[in-house]
């Protein structure tokens, strides 16, 4: 696309940030603490409309949920950023080869801002998943613009006031607008881009980025597995699955998507859920509750039960489906395998249980499905659980728990194959968003003598040596 026909607006924070990044291309320790500073700060002080606001976009949301998942988990985030900057931030040595340390040459790496970053967020952690990526954005010592999802305007257009507030226009920078602006967003010359969303936008994001050669991060999801051993303790099992399904309408990437169960403890597993889902208060009115974004998720998901239903799977349900805050699980049952459910991603308060109890066939029907953002094991069998590892692959790997590997920043966050590229959170984050440059400095011997014709009998030594070092 010409620069030309870009919205001015859009075109004019991006030129900005770009003019702040060649006034200051290496941000002292001092600035980005500063900034990270600011942006914990823009969480504190701005909290109870944050969560008013997400409310207004969800139809209801759990002030408490999002006070934990959008604004406890980032403020974490920023924590450990500053924490351990100092560390990140320094040189590292390397070894010269042997012929080079002999001359004194020292040789090193340091990490350097990549410039401009470009950061597409979703709409089901609006604030979350938009200053997350821009923790390590800053750490790194870039400058940002953020393009929020136009599916929750009232977070967006706060985000927007807000960061505008707390950052000069030369840092950070939001711009709203619909589908249309985010077409033309993954368009600019960003120095790097990450995108979290869905499989399909991120082949044109892929494809838009290819014209500038512009490096991406990308967070897909998928159908992250779940596998239930023999050995697996089924109450506790339940009660993290009902919290992965219930924890913000089951709108989670790396929430359960489908269930692997042996079919003699199917009635057992489905009598504990049903008592963790009761557990949770999961009824009509709650306040803890978190409805489904909109209409057309809420008939899209409507569309995967009936399909499943018309084709003979079995449909079990709990919790409460009327009311103004209500939330209803819905479990579907050994679907066929040419459903819906079975290909699309669930991303809601839906499971879908497949009764394969043999380990061998669970690790079958997972690599059938593509590389899953996480993949989760339920059971207490240690070779099991080498087993997963040695022959799968994903993005991340749980044993006994949901969801709660996000919440520690010292580990990566990403996918691989179909569900992502790339990752970020913690160091692995001030990675992504730096290039790591090699540094040579030559040493007191100039040996450059020796390997420069006319070919000598010390150059033919010298050959000989650097094959055995």
């Amino acid at each position: 696309m010409n620069t030309l026909s870009l919205d001015p607006n859009l075109q004019a924070a991006f030129g900005t940030l770009r003019r702040g990044y060649a006034d200051e291309r290496f941000p002292s320790l001092k600035t980005r603490v500063d900034r990270l500073t600011r942006l914990r700060a823009l969480l504190v002080e701005n909290e109870t409309a944050l969560c008013a606001a997400l409310s207004a976009d969800f139809g209801y949301r759990s002030a408490d949920q999002s006070s934990f998942a959008e604004i406890t988990t980032t403020i974490k985030s920023v924590n450990y950023a500053l924490k351990n900057l100092k560390f990140w931030m320094q040189a590292s040595r390397r070894s010269p080869d042997f012929s080079l340390w002999l001359s004194g040459a020292k040789t090193s790496t340091q990490a350097f801002p990549k410039g401009v970053v470009g950061i597409v967020s979703p709409w089901n952690f609006p604030i979350n998943l938009a200053l997350s990526p821009l923790v390590s954005v800053l750490a790194a010592g870039n400058r940002a613009l953020i393009k929020p999802s136009e599916f929750t305007p009232a977070s967006s257009a706060l985000l927007g006031e807000l960061i505008a507030k707390y950052f000069a226009d030369t840092e950070v920078a939001v711009v709203c607008g619909e589908a249309a602006l985010a077409q033309q967003f993954v368009t600019l010359p960003f120095d790097h881009l990450i995108y979290t969303g869905g499989e399909t936008v991120a082949r044109h994001i892929m494809a838009a980025a290819a014209v500038n050669l512009v490096p991406l991060t990308l967070e897909l999801g998928g159908k992250s597995p779940v596998i239930v051993s023999e050995s697996a303790n089924l109450k506790k099992t339940a009660q993290r699955i009902a919290f992965g399904k219930y924890f913000n309408a089951g709108q989670i990437c790396i929430a359960p998507d489908y269930l692997m169960i042996a079919a003699d403890r199917l009635e057992e597993f489905l009598n504990c859920l049903g008592e963790a889902v009761a557990a949770m208060n999961a009824n009509a009115g709650s306040v803890d509750s978190v409805t489904v974004i909109n209409d057309r998720h809420r008939q899209r998901l409507a569309g995967l039960v009936a399909d499943s239903a018309a084709q003979g799977a079995r449909v079990v349900s709990f919790g409460d489906d009327i009311g103004e805050h209500a939330y209803q699980l819905n479990i579907v049952i050994d679907a066929p395998a040419n459903t819906k459910i079975c290909s699309e991603e669930i991303f809601g308060p839906l499971l879908l249980i497949k009764t394969i109890g043999n380990l061998d066939e669970q690790l079958s029907e997972i690599r059938r499905g593509g590389h899953p953002l996480v993949i989760y094991y339920f059971g207490s069998d240690d070779r099991e659980f080498k087993a997963i590892a040695e022959q799968t692959c994903s993005g991340a790997l749980v044993k006994n728990d949901v969801i709660f590997q996000y919440a520690n920043d010292d580990l990566p966050f990403g996918g691989v194959g179909r569900s992502g590229m790339g990752k970020y959170r913690g160091l692995d984050g001030f990675n992504e968003f730096s290039h790591t440059r090699a540094i040579f400095k030559s040493g007191w011997l100039d040996i450059s003598g020796w390997v420069t014709p006319p070919y000598t009998p010390q150059f033919r030594i010298l050959n000989k040596i650097m094959r055995k070092i």
